[in-house]
């Protein structure tokens, strides 16, 4: 695939088929991802891959159940607090798989060497014709004692980028994007 077709033609998707990613693309995946740039070149990163749509809706009801805080949901019919109190709704999309893209030391550029790797990751499964979504919502649980622990996190390290991935259902269409905003300075 074209570089700038996948950049351009990568989405986020939110909805997906009930088939598993087999092993060889997952590796492919990950080795895309370790192509990232990194900090000084010490690739502080590691990834966690969960499967099992069965373990990802049991993990979405506590995530939602921690994001809630057992408050009622916000005034907004359509907004988060409304989304998350929704029985149905699958924080992760009822995706086969989840990547969790791990910071292996403390700081900004462990944090910023995952970012790109997460990047890398989701525009090789788009390469590959699948879909992946960074799940913002998740990340709170993700970091409790419970979630490091269902992730199975050795002291020191933090999720950074929780990415669900999977054969996407159909891509959504393209969003739009306002325009650069830009400043040059100098020649």
């Amino acid at each position: 695939m074209d570089l700038m077709n996948a950049l351009y033609g990568r989405r986020s998707v939110r909805d997906y088929l009930d088939e598993p990613v087999d092993r060889q693309t997952l590796a492919l995946l990950l080795d895309a991802a370790v192509q990232a740039p990194t900090a000084m070149h010490r690739e502080q990163w590691a990834f966690v891959v969960v499967s099992g749509r069965g373990r990802l809706a049991e993990w979405s009801d506590r995530i939602k159940a921690l994001a809630l805080g057992g408050e009622a949901p916000a005034p907004d019919a359509h907004g988060p607090a409304a989304l998350l109190a929704d029985p149905a709704f699958n924080v992760f999309y009822n995706a086969p798989h989840l990547v969790a893209v791990c910071a292996t030391e403390p700081g900004i550029m462990s944090v910023q060497t995952c970012c790109l790797a997460a990047e890398n990751l989701m525009l090789a499964a788009h390469g590959q014709g699948l879909g992946t979504c960074w799940i913002g919502f998740a990340e709170g649980w993700l970091a409790t004692p419970e979630g490091r622990a269902a992730l199975a996190l050795p002291d020191g390290w933090d999720c950074v980028a929780p990415i669900i991935l999977g054969r996407p259902r159909a891509m959504p269409a393209a969003p739009g994007r306002k325009p650069a905003l830009t400043r040059y300075i100098g020649d």
